[in-house]
């Protein structure tokens, strides 16, 4: 992809997610790791950034698209250090129902059904099958986007990551 393209994705999944974006809550994702090579406001915004790409080439409606790519930005809003932090669940279980309590308690959006269900089946195949069209798309973009942070130690997505932190700090 050449910089001129990946920069107009970058304006319009921007303004699409920039208040999300700028909700302290999802600031301080940059705390907790997220596989222990990138963080999870990293790994979020990567895989948000990706099904917002797939949302397009798809075809999606423009409603679709936003719902889709604003919930899959708070896919793993959990808010903790699942390496120390236990729980009656191993993290993979715990941690999407934790994401969704985390949104509905500092209200950062208010989740449709839908979103709510892409959220708590985007570990799957380790949890429930994914019942929508956004929710294979978040499952889908979740493990390549894991996978590729953990095979190139993210270096493909880290001037984009630049680029939309660079935007929020300038334009909210």
């Amino acid at each position: 992809m050449s910089k001129t393209k990946a920069k107009n994705y970058t304006d319009d999944f921007v303004a699409l997610t920039g208040d999300i974006l700028n909700n302290d809550k999802v600031k301080s994702m940059t705390q907790y790791n997220h596989h222990g090579i990138v963080d999870t406001h990293f790994h979020s915004i990567h895989v948000a950034y990706e099904v917002y790409k797939m949302c397009l080439l798809m075809h999606l409606s423009d409603k679709d698209t936003s719902d889709i790519t604003r919930a899959s930005l708070l896919h793993d809003l959990y808010l903790y250090n699942w390496y120390t932090d236990k729980h009656d669940e191993m993290h993979a279980f715990y941690h999407p129902k934790e994401a969704v309590k985390n949104i509905e308690k500092y209200n950062v959006i208010s989740l449709s059904k839908m979103q709510k269900d892409m959220i708590l089946r985007h570990m799957f195949p380790l949890g429930k099958i994914p019942k929508s069209k956004g929710g294979w798309i978040l499952t889908f973009c979740d493990k390549t986007c894991a996978a590729n942070e953990l095979i190139t130690k993210f270096k493909g997505f880290s001037d984009i990551y630049g680029d939309i932190n660079d935007r929020i700090k300038s334009d909210f």
